[in-house]
């Protein structure tokens, strides 16, 4: 089917180009199909990238949508849902990348990436205030809390698939990927202790203590040198 070369096609040039250097040309190169063919099934590469975008999107939601159980801990499904995500983005990073990078230019594009990050921000949120209501990670605002795990997630999967992130050289096994974001993910959301410090409390006490620091050194607000050190 022509509409389906044509996504595959884009998909390859994306991974190769990006998506501001791909050629609609290139793109059909890669589907086998001439052209002109393109328009008769896509306005422009916008359009094609946000079908390609939708489709991205429903495969996480059919993954990470499905019935929990309702006696497991609010934080034990997070690894399934964390490996399901990263394998469906290693699938198609293409996709992400190009997005990322259209969004950064076009207003229009921009509200559906925005749309497309809701949708985990909000799940991700959710887990967060059940995980509340049994003690864990007590005045941490969920929604907030969401959208910073959502973007360290997002950006390490691109940033491990992408050419040019930190490993150009490495092949990212999926268990290494899964294991770090988990961790990471679980240490961020399974605590308990005191609620975290209200807005400003900690930048407060910072404030005071370089105050105090100021008075002893004579307003410089530096610590001062060793004795016998330049």
């Amino acid at each position: 089917m022509t509409r389906h070369a044509i996504r595959r096609g884009a998909k390859r040039v994306f991974a190769i180009d990006g998506f501001h250097k791909a050629k609609i040309a290139d793109i059909m190169a890669a589907a086998d199909r001439s052209p002109g063919a393109f328009y008769i099934y896509f306005a422009s590469k916008e359009e094609l990238l946000s079908e390609l975008l939708e489709e991205f999107r429903t495969q996480l939601r059919r993954s990470i949508n499905r019935p929990v159980d309702p006696g497991e801990s609010p934080l034990a499904n997070i690894g399934s849902s964390v490996s399901m995500f990263w394998r469906i983005y290693r699938e198609n990073w293409p996709i992400a990348t190009a997005a990322f990078q259209l969004s950064m230019v076009d207003r229009e594009f921009a509200s559906r990436w925005r749309d497309f990050r809701r949708f985990g921000i909000k799940a991700l949120a959710m887990v967060i205030r059940d995980a509340q209501g049994e003690g864990y990670c007590p005045g941490l605002d969920a929604e907030m809390a969401a959208s910073a795990l959502c973007s360290m997630i997002e950006y390490s999967c691109y940033n491990w698939t992408a050419k040019g992130g930190d490993f150009p050289e490495r092949h990212v096994a999926d268990e290494v990927a899964v294991q770090v974001l988990m961790t990471l993910i679980l240490k961020a959301i399974g605590w308990r202790g005191e609620a975290a410090p209200e807005g400003g409390g900690t930048s407060a006490r910072r404030r005071g203590s370089a105050r105090r620091g100021s008075a002893r050194d004579g307003g410089r607000g530096l610590p001062r040198a060793a004795p016998g050190k330049n």
